[in-house]
């Protein structure tokens, strides 16, 4: 009983919090709500999609470095930017009329592995605040209600004691990912769900999980009481879904989502797609050696115009993703979707122990070294691992780095680091950061 007053008492004060502060979380919401009861071919969402369009292209000829030199005339006379482009000329992206000391900073990892910083205003965080929810709904939420999310915890990403009271969440740590911490990470799952809660995590971890049930043989993981499971980052398995669906009794859902914009879709499983978040995003699949459009159901490189962030605009921005445009029937409604996704698939890497270990905790531990554009983690046998980097300039820490993966993986860790001018690109155009090559010793 307290614990529902509880829910309630958050979920009332959080929307009056909003209110006060001019509703933009709540106009984001019903937004998104409008649009998904809308046809994506109705005269009436494409036009209220174009105002927006219009809007965000005249801010950043105006007041942006990189856009006020062009000459251009509608999107498609815009220009594919990408996060290396941006990386070179960051400041030229941001509006003159923010302060770039105000704006939120979002860091995100990417294909390449190695930090990408971009930068959002606070409506737009805001925007994003209202994508998180509505989606999760679908999961079970509602604001004021317990989220339990795996993920690795650093100094970073780690939230105190009284911020996870207040946001009724509880931050799991998944950096090993063995039997014995998978157990004690169930354990904790059940104490945290006794009243309810939605299940937020990775890809890859649900994978571990999924793993560690079939070789347990758990059907059903009494005591744990989720509303539903939310997947992001990485593609999750069809296999991985129904088995932790089953195993939860709950629904698994994943989403299309990432750092530097927000939630772009999320999977209509009927259908087998991700349905477009259209209020928010004009998504363009183009070909993978041109920037011509590829034709509808045809594979191509998947590219993201965020139509609310005023502060860095990101316009025709290359997400490093694959996938294809179709429409399909939701509803009644024909919607526009993603199909074919070819995101982040991330293998399975272990210490010399054997231990099972989550490829973002080696991403976080890489993150300490700025000066690599990029890197790709190998691990070529039990105890024998590369690492590939790119640099603009010679590295000069390569024994640093090598202790501290040395104090991840084991003592008897065999690395090599090589310096490469360009990571190697999979048929797919993609690059895989984490890679397991075990399996062809």
């Amino acid at each position: 009983m307290i614990s529902e007053m509880m829910c309630s008492l958050r979920n009332t004060s959080f929307w009056l919090l909003d209110s006060l502060k001019g509703g933009f979380v709540k106009k984001a919401y019903e937004r998104l709500r409008k649009f998904e009861k809308m046809d994506s071919k109705d005269p009436e969402l494409l036009g209220l999609q174009q105002t927006a369009l219009q809007s965000l292209l005249h801010h950043s000829l105006k007041t942006t470095a990189f856009y006020e030199k062009l000459q251009c005339d509608g999107l498609s006379s815009f220009p594919v930017i990408n996060k290396a482009i941006i990386r070179e000329q960051q400041n030229a992206f941001i509006s003159s009329k923010f302060d770039k000391a105000s704006l939120s900073v979002m860091t995100t990892s990417g294909s390449t592995g190695t930090p990408f910083v971009c930068y959002q205003d606070s409506i737009k965080r805001k925007t994003v605040n209202a994508e998180v929810i509505y989606y999760s709904e679908k999961a079970g939420y509602s604001v004021g209600k317990k989220i339990v999310f795996l993920r690795v915890l650093t100094e970073k990403s780690q939230k105190s004691k009284l911020h996870q009271w207040i946001q009724n969440e509880k931050l799991l740590d998944i950096s090993n990912l063995d039997d014995w911490h998978i157990e004690i990470l169930l354990e904790n799952i059940k104490t945290n769900s006794k009243k309810g809660a939605m299940l937020l995590a990775y890809a890859s971890t649900l994978d571990a999980l999924c793993d560690y049930f079939l070789r347990k043989g758990a059907s059903y993981e009494s005591g744990i009481n989720l509303s539903g499971i939310v997947s992001s980052s990485e593609i999750l398995n069809d296999n991985t879904r129904d088995i932790v669906r089953n195993v939860f009794n709950c629904q698994c859902f994943s989403r299309y989502s990432n750092q530097e914009n927000g939630v772009i879709g999320q999977d209509d499983v009927k259908n087998n797609v991700f349905i477009i978040n259209e209020a928010h995003y004009l998504v363009e699949v183009l070909e993978m050696e041109t920037d011509e459009p590829t034709a509808e159901g045809e594979i191509g490189r998947i590219v993201i115009t965020d139509l609310y962030n005023y502060a860095m605009p990101m316009i025709r921005y290359d997400t490093g993703d694959i996938g294809a445009i179709v429409y399909v029937t939701r509803n009644n409604l024909t919607k526009k979707a993603i199909a074919n996704f070819g995101g982040r698939k991330v293998d399975v890497v272990y210490d010399c122990d054997g231990n099972r270990l989550s490829p973002h905790i080696i991403t976080n531990n890489l993150w300490s070294f700025p000066e690599i554009c990029q890197f790709q983690f190998i691990q070529e046998s039990g105890k024998r691992y590369t690492i590939k980097i790119n640099t603009k300039a010679e590295f000069q820490r390569s024994e640093e780095l090598r202790m501290r993966l040395i104090k991840l993986l084991g003592a008897d860790s065999e690395i090599d680091i090589a310096s490469v001018d360009e990571l190697p690109v999979l048929a797919s155009g993609k690059r895989k950061y984490i890679v397991n090559n075990m399996h062809l010793s």
